[in-house]
């Protein structure tokens, strides 16, 4: 709802007669549905509707302020007439008040923009999100998803402070902004990782722009107390229909790529592709210690791996385990220190008594930070063993 708020300030700046603004929201109506009146009572006089109420309310104003135009034989300001129709035909306005609309402007923008980067915030990102999945779907045309994270943030912050870190978002996100396109909507979705929604973008498209972007932040310098940091990210891409038509799937899919290039070697872009994470995946005969998290005495049992990828492991445990719960994996890696994994049971499968299979995906932002660069490394060596056989 939020965005739409900002887009009726907008146009209430932009556009100072009435006929032409209510063109211009009845437009909007057509396009988006009756959420708009919602959001137009919100912007005008501070009330919060329901959809059919607000549409009623809506087409019933036009009507009572060309019957006003008639009587004074001059135009109103259309908040003047909504107003003066909500107080003397609904009683919704009891006792008016006046808010100056570049105040509520100010407090809208800050609802909807983070603070620190001035790009959208999650809130914000999720509103637009689903219209223009509905949009995509309405006309028939593509949409990309690319997440981006910042590489080794946790190493800035620890190693030149918070303020270098802060720096760091600020200079990413200035520079998604600069080279994204107008029609394209960013946003800071969480602590080091942003989105880049990119309506009317086909995979191929996308994946020209995720690239510019990151070479624009592998060259960037940033210098702070005369110290110099170099940046880099690495992003996942996703797109609609062609991945998927399900907007969360198509957002765990742009996160799961994230990983992907990440255990790639990080500074780069992965697409998302379903035959390629099942190509990225390597046995793995190797014992498991298995303990599910959030129990201070939870037992711990001995299980075998079977495999491993970028985005979990398949192992043989005695027990079953609950779905959705969270668990902590150490794999026995030979010659190696153990390998912790830490994630979320997501398949169990029976095949005995005492025999079950579990598939764990991993979440690498609880793990140690060697994780991925470990499982990346075994993706590597088996890919280069089955090049040498070829």
């Amino acid at each position: 709802m939020e965005n739409l708020n900002a887009l009726i300030l907008e146009l209430r700046g932009k556009i100072a007669g009435n006929e032409e603004f209510i063109k211009e929201i009845n437009s909007l109506i057509a396009e988006y549905g009756p959420e708009v009146c919602t959001a137009l009572f919100i912007v005008l006089t501070g009330i919060d509707l329901p959809v059919e109420t607000a549409r009623i309310h809506w087409n019933a104003a036009q009507e009572h302020g060309r019957e006003l135009r008639e009587r004074l034989g001059r135009e109103l300001d259309l908040t003047t007439v909504i107003s003066d129709y909500l107080h003397a035909a609904t009683g919704l306005i009891g006792h008016s008040r006046l808010v100056e609309i570049g105040s509520y402007e100010r407090i809208v923008n800050e609802s909807i923009h983070d603070s620190l980067t001035g790009l959208a915030n999650r809130s914000h990102f999720a509103s637009l999100y689903e219209q223009q999945i509905a949009l995509a779907r309405r006309y028939n045309s593509d949409l990309s998803i690319l997440f981006l994270d910042i590489d080794n943030f946790k190493d800035i912050n620890d190693n030149y402070g918070h303020i270098a870190g802060d720096i760091a978002l600020k200079a990413v996100a200035t520079i998604i902004n600069k080279e994204k396109r107008d029609s394209d909507i960013s946003a800071r979705y969480g602590g080091e990782e942003f989105v880049v929604m990119m309506p009317h973008t086909s995979s191929i498209s996308g994946y020209v722009l995720a690239e510019r972007i990151r070479r624009a932040i592998e060259k960037k310098v940033l210098r702070h107390k005369h110290l110099r940091i170099a940046l880099t990210i690495s992003g996942g891409l996703a797109s609609f229909p062609l991945n998927s038509q399900n907007p969360r799937d198509l957002l765990r899919m742009a996160d799961d790529a994230v990983y992907l290039a990440k255990g790639a070697g990080k500074n780069t872009i992965s697409l998302y592709k379903h035959e390629k994470r099942r190509y990225l995946r390597v046995k793995l005969n190797q014992p498991v210690l298995v303990q599910e998290l959030g129990f201070q005495a939870a037992e711990i049992f001995p299980g075998v791996g079977k495999d491993i990828s970028i985005g979990g492991i398949l192992f043989e445990n005695p027990v079953s385990l609950p779905i959705d719960a969270q668990i902590k994996v150490n794999v026995s890696m030979t010659g190696e220190p153990p390998l912790l994994l830490i994630g979320t049971v997501v398949r169990v499968e029976a095949f005995g008594a005492d025999n079950f299979d579990i598939g764990m995906s991993v979440s690498f932002k609880e793990m140690e930070k060697s994780a991925s660069r470990r499982i990346g490394d075994l993706l590597r060596q088996s890919d280069a063993g089955d090049s040498a056989h070829l």
